[in-house]
């Protein structure tokens, strides 16, 4: 066993102890390096073709595993998780879909179980 005196205020034995390290390190055997040949990528981006609106008369319902993801994170009790819901639908396309469908102030929104009116 070896032993070296060092000190991490002074830095004294420092040097000798890590031109040690670097010597024993050299000596390992070396490892042969494992080539992965299939990765595997996940992503957390939500696709935004993963939902459908239909009109059925002034009502607009909004459908789709993306919609069932979102709203399985949303609580509508909750304001700041309202605030995550209307810029998730901004983001996911929703509401320029609506918009581009011609909903207007006051028209309902289904989503799911819920029910919204819309205001811009």
């Amino acid at each position: 066993m070896e032993i070296y005196k060092i000190s991490a205020v002074t830095g004294a034995g420092i040097d000798e102890l890590m031109a040690r390290v670097t010597e024993v390190l050299k000596e390992l055997p070396k490892e042969e390096l494992v080539e992965v040949t299939e990765k595997m990528e996940y992503t957390l981006e939500e696709d935004k073709d993963q939902f459908t609106v239909t009109k059925q008369g002034s009502d607009f319902i909004v459908e789709g595993p993306a919609v069932e993801r979102l709203m399985g994170r949303v609580n509508i009790t909750d304001q700041e998780s309202m605030h995550y819901f209307g810029k998730s639908i901004r983001e996911l396309g929703i509401e320029q879909k609506l918009k581009q469908m011609g909903i207007k102030e006051g028209d309902t929104v289904k989503v799911l179980e819920w029910e919204f009116e819309w205001y811009d």
